[in-house]
């Protein structure tokens, strides 16, 4: 059993089933229909989206991070231990793996294993990707339909079955903006989000942290990627607005 009464903003759709012994939820979760979760112990971080149909099935740790979205019908296996980081993308159809079995191993079958799976932030897997049990450095991208069978290196971008490195080819996943562009980007976001709710005062875009704060606004820096968490209605908003685009994480110590 698990509570979430202490929690702000999570959704949890029709017919969905959690099995799971220790279970923590953050902040604004959104779990669809259908969606089976099952294990020891499973974690899912603030704001962060599982699909409808989806499965995640669990025998060892498994800790999902703020931000992000698996999509639908995935299979998500964390019989070896899964770390999917913040801000990780596994689209629609997508299969994660950590261990193969069945094979008689008094036979003889030496294809009966279980491994970790570690998969760093702002991670990208497109539609219908199969992934094998890796280490996904940040930033890293498999266009869909890859077949991952080896590691990913930070902001390169795989293709292919199996995949390779076709970063020369295409360009690097992310690139770098300055913190003015930044700034004025996010900037425009609170004016789009002023057109459908009002947020006073309590939102406020900053390029480096006040020496002072007050404790009733959200402050966004854009230089850290961080935010001020205080959970209030306009907050709370403001973020769902803003994702899954754009992701902000909170502040240890602002």
């Amino acid at each position: 059993m698990f509570s979430i009464d202490d929690k702000v903003a999570v959704r949890i759709g029709k017919n969905v089933t959690i099995n799971v012994d220790k279970l923590s939820i953050g902040d604004g979760v959104l779990i669809k229909d259908n969606v089976v979760i099952e294990g020891p112990e499973v974690g899912i971080g603030d704001y962060t989206v599982i699909g409808e149909n989806t499965e995640l099935v669990a025998k060892s740790p498994c800790h999902i991070g703020m931000s992000s979205w698996i999509g639908r019908d995935c299979i998500i296996d964390a019989t070896g231990r899964l770390v999917i980081g913040n801000g990780v993308a596994v689209a629609a159809g997508c299969q994660l793996w950590t261990h193969m079995k069945f094979g008689d191993t008094l036979q003889g079958c030496r294809w009966e294993w279980q491994r970790e799976s570690i998969i760093g932030d702002d991670v990208y897997f497109g539609g219908k990707c199969l992934v094998g049990p890796i280490t996904a450095e940040n930033q890293s991208l498999a266009l869909m339909g890859s077949v991952v069978t080896h590691d990913m290196k930070q902001n390169r971008v795989y293709a292919g079955v199996p995949a390779i490195d076709i970063t020369d080819k295409v360009g690097t996943h992310y690139e770098e903006i300055p913190i003015e562009q930044k700034f004025q980007l996010l900037q425009a976001k609170l004016r789009d989000f002023s057109d459908h709710f009002d947020p006073g005062e309590q939102i406020e875009i900053v390029k480096e942290w006040p020496d002072s704060m007050d404790n009733d606004v959200t402050y966004f820096n854009v230089a850290t990627r961080e935010y001020t968490k205080r959970l209030s209605e306009v907050e709370v908003k403001f973020m769902l607005h803003l994702l899954m685009p754009i992701k902000f994480y909170p502040a240890a110590t602002p």
